[in-house]
């Protein structure tokens, strides 16, 4: 435990100083984010459960591969193909208007769902963003995507002309952070506010130190709204089941290749699609994990996390562990340096995505809602192909 400890400091302070010491690079935000879970983990198990070897061979293989991969593909210099574009005012005006028709849509059903529950509002709004209720009802929708990629737009060309756009935007994801009760959710609206500020130069780091506490204050009042949580006064908790727990159950609830069916975990996506051709004959492993028991500094703990080497261990094990780290670092290196590189539209992407890196220490949120991140890279995608074809604009405009 002690040497991985040291390895993630070490890379830890690398990724810093390879970023021209930008917080929001990659592997900073990674190693960052493990360094504080195992560091935790280590703190409050007090030796009770010492990391297998095999599981500390996987937790080093992806550390170390993903971080790498990084720094290689960062290494690189491109010419991104939609470099320097802008999304034009119209089709901004596209996204935002889309926004502000469908909010009704997601006020409907919030509405709804709290009219048909005999329990916990809260509660049952969560499990209506995970799948439909009785009603057939669910807190999601394709169109939140967009919510989020025109709020970052917005945020990107901020100015007093675009302010009160910005708030509004800003509260229609707040919204739906709410409603949903996601910590994802919540790390994405949080992230992506804080690395536009930071390119345009609104935000330092220093004010990070100010925001990180108040994000984990409203990641504890989702967790206590849920009844996830007994005491709003417990961190030691909060911290034991979302930073403890996860890389307990890894450690101890988790073999590898031991999967019914071939990459049923990291390729949930073509189980799904599968089992609604073959009219549900196909099986389809359920995005919420069950429950399993861990102890932590001598409590008991029940918890559905297990970080995001979950589906690639259990699927493939060492090797899945090595493929997916390598291919998780060169995806988000490449994204980072594209936006090095000039591309705005590599940023709004790497934006809606990244929250999905410090997020690892609970779970994958890349590839278990794979169909959303595919949205939103279509979603980013469009305002940026239709500005570069001046699509609502005059053939002699410039692009706003």
């Amino acid at each position: 435990m002690t040497t991985l400890i040291v390895i993630l400091i070490v890379l830890t302070l690398g990724s810093w100083l390879f970023a021209r010491r930008r917080w929001y690079a990659p592997a900073v935000l990674f190693t960052g984010a493990w360094l504080v879970a195992i560091s935790a983990y280590a703190i409050l198990d007090h030796g009770a459960h010492p990391l297998r070897p095999d599981t500390l061979k996987a937790l080093t293989i992806w550390l170390t591969g993903f971080t790498l991969a990084t720094w290689v593909m960062q290494s690189f210099r491109f010419n991104p193909l939609l470099k320097g574009i802008t999304p034009s005012v119209p089709v901004r005006d596209m996204y935002y208007y889309f926004s502000l028709a469908t909010l009704p849509v997601m006020i409907w059903a919030v509405v709804m769902i709290i009219r048909h529950t005999g329990g916990n509002p809260f509660s049952a709004l969560r499990d209506a963003n995970v799948r439909e209720n009785e009603q057939g009802i669910r807190t999601t929708g394709f169109f939140v995507v967009f919510w989020m990629v025109s709020y970052i737009m917005e945020l990107r060309v901020l100015s007093k002309t675009n302010l009160w756009r910005v708030i509004v935007l800003f509260c229609i994801n707040l919204f739906y952070v709410i409603i949903s009760l996601g910590k994802m959710n919540m790390m994405i609206l949080f992230l992506s506010t804080a690395i536009i500020l930071s390119e345009k130069g609104i935000i330092k780091l220093k004010h990070l130190f100010i925001a990180v506490p108040v994000l984990i204050g409203l990641m504890l009042s989702l967790q206590l709204a849920r009844g996830s949580l007994r005491s709003m006064d417990n961190i030691n908790e909060f911290c034991a089941i979302y930073l403890g727990t996860s890389i307990a159950n890894l450690n101890t609830n988790v073999k590898p290749h031991s999967a019914e069916q071939p990459g049923e975990n990291t390729f949930r996506i073509y189980y799904a699609v599968k089992s609604k051709l073959d009219g549900g004959k196909t099986k389809v492993v359920d995005p919420i994990l069950e429950f399993k028991g861990v102890q932590i500094d001598k409590t008991w703990y029940g918890s559905n996390t297990f970080t995001a080497l979950y589906p690639f261990y259990k699927d493939y094990g060492i090797a899945g562990i090595w493929v997916f780290a390598i291919f998780f670092g060169l995806l988000f290196g490449l994204i980072f340096r594209l936006s090095e590189d000039g591309s705005i539209c590599a940023l709004v992407l790497y934006a809606a995505w990244i929250g999905s890196v410090p997020m690892q220490i609970i779970g994958d949120t890349f590839f278990s809602v794979l169909s959303q991140n595919i949205q939103y890279l279509i979603a980013v995608l469009i305002p940026f192909i239709m500005s570069k074809y001046r699509v609502f604009e005059p053939k002699s405009s410039v692009n706003g």
